[in-house]
């Protein structure tokens, strides 16, 4: 029984030795330092639920930003599939459990029992690729979460600035409608004293109430916006949040050709199908050895009836074979099938690039046509608007115009205000997208370094 025993820690330790058994790779060790730096700086942080998390009018998109990156569950769950796929990884390097098999013998003529241990080793290099392939899912794994991160940034981007939009458009609208109340109360005195016809009073009453209706418009949009930025938060809002709190617009120089080489060397998507490439050719090399055949060693125990009536005899065996591997078609089809996934990889990821570049290159006319309209609504038009609502009211009070075209200029300037707002709130989402598809947010370290950091 002891040389039993003996043996069976020899082919335990054959086993740990050649199955590379508690041996981590640095890849593998670098992906889990990663791993517990996001985690120490994202959510082990304080708890920010909703019995101590407040938003309010000081809250910046930074705030909101920070909160979702610590609450989405869209984000948390691409971070337990990077933990999912760090934990394959062990799982990939080592061997097989060891088979221990007892056999009892009915007749007993020859043997009584016998108790065996078995231990099956892959052909060299099998598992050394196994666990090369599961690092490269791992890594994969971590960019998808930074990729998850990215499009995260994006969807609060759009739904900070569009409520910032909505509030903007709700107080110019509003300051729209006490102007037409006030021209009201103007063209009621005008015409109680017979200095205005009465359709006057029925043309601003008409605006007067289109006005409040797009202002009740507005207002009743507030619980839907606010909903969608909640819900990327994962913020248990039971009111409209609070209007958030918008820093002047800091000027930005986009340079296309260099955001463009950017992509290939930040962006988190081609990163994770790099990674998939590299997975798939460890596959593939790991389909060509399925030819190697694989060891086996094993020491056995066999318990025998005694000759001359005497006492039970022992004996200790050790063996050791290999597989034949004789399916050569099946293994072929596993190396073709290795090979299409490969090409299948390396086309996605430059399917994945080509649209990347298609989506900078669109979100780049997004931002200069929206600095286009800023400068032309802020230098030119709402000023000149504003100089012909003014040579407006003076000629209907001395009775040069009639009153439409006092109502004209009013809602022109109303128009050129909300186009003004509108420009603007587009202009922060197209950095987020231009943020997004080179794969940085935080974009403020790529703008032009003259102008970053500079308000207007």
């Amino acid at each position: 029984m002891m040389r039993l025993i003996k043996l069976a820690c020899l082919v335990l330790a054959a086993a740990w030795g050649l199955g590379l058994a508690g041996c981590t790779s640095l890849p593998e060790k670098i992906l889990h330092t990663k791993y517990r730096e996001t985690y120490d700086a994202v959510y082990e942080a304080p708890d920010t639920s909703d019995t101590t998390a407040r938003f309010d009018g000081n809250s910046t998109f930074d705030d909101y930003r920070r909160y979702a990156f610590a609450h989405s569950p869209a984000l948390r769950a691409a971070f337990d599939r990077w933990k999912a796929a760090l934990e394959r990884v062990p799982q990939a390097r080592s061997l097989d459990d060891p088979i221990l098999a007892f056999e009892y013998f009915i007749e007993q003529r020859q043997t009584r029992y016998q108790a065996s241990l078995i231990q099956l080793f892959p052909a060299f290099g099998k598992l050394t690729l196994r666990d090369k392939r599961a690092v490269a899912e791992a890594d994969a794994a971590m960019r998808a979460f930074d990729a998850e991160r990215l499009t995260l940034f994006d969807r609060v981007v759009k739904a900070f600035y569009e409520y910032h939009y909505l509030f903007r458009a709700t107080e110019v609208t509003d300051e729209n409608f006490q102007l037409l109340a006030d021209l009201e109360k103007v063209v009621t005195t005008r015409y109680t004293t017979g200095l205005a016809p009465f359709a006057d009073l029925i043309k601003v009453q008409v605006e007067k109430d289109r006005i409040a209706n797009e202002l009740a418009t507005l207002r009743d949009e507030r619980g839907s916006k606010s909903a969608m930025l909640a819900a990327l938060l994962n913020f248990p809002a039971r009111a409209a949040l609070p209007w958030p709190k918008v820093a002047p617009y800091g000027r930005a120089l986009i340079n296309e050709a260099v955001l463009d080489g950017m992509i290939k060397d930040l962006n988190p998507e081609l990163k994770a199908a790099d990674s998939m490439i590299d997975a798939a050719a460890y596959r593939e090399k790991l389909a060509h050895r399925n030819f190697l055949p694989d060891f086996m060693l094993g020491a056995s125990w066999m318990v025998m009836p005694g000759m001359d009536g005497k006492g039970d005899e022992s004996d200790v065996g050790i063996m050791a074979g290999i597989t034949v591997p004789v399916w050569w078609g099946k293994y072929r089809a596993e190396i073709r099938e290795a090979g299409a996934m490969r090409r299948a990889a390396v086309n996605n990821r430059d399917d994945r690039y080509n649209m990347l570049k298609a989506e900078l290159s669109m979100a780049i006319f997004k931002f200069r046509d929206a600095e286009r309209r800023i400068g032309l609504f802020k230098t030119s038009l709402i000023p000149k608007a504003v100089q012909a609502l003014g040579v407006a009211k003076q000629e209907f009070s001395a009775g040069k115009t009639d009153f439409m075209t006092l109502i004209d200029a009013q809602r022109t300037l109303l128009e050129f205000s909300l186009m003004a707002e509108r420009a603007a709130v587009d202009r922060e989402i197209a950095l987020g997208e231009i943020g997004r598809n080179i794969g940085k947010y935080d974009i403020g370290v790529w703008l032009d370094t003259k102008t970053s950091g500079e308000k207007q």
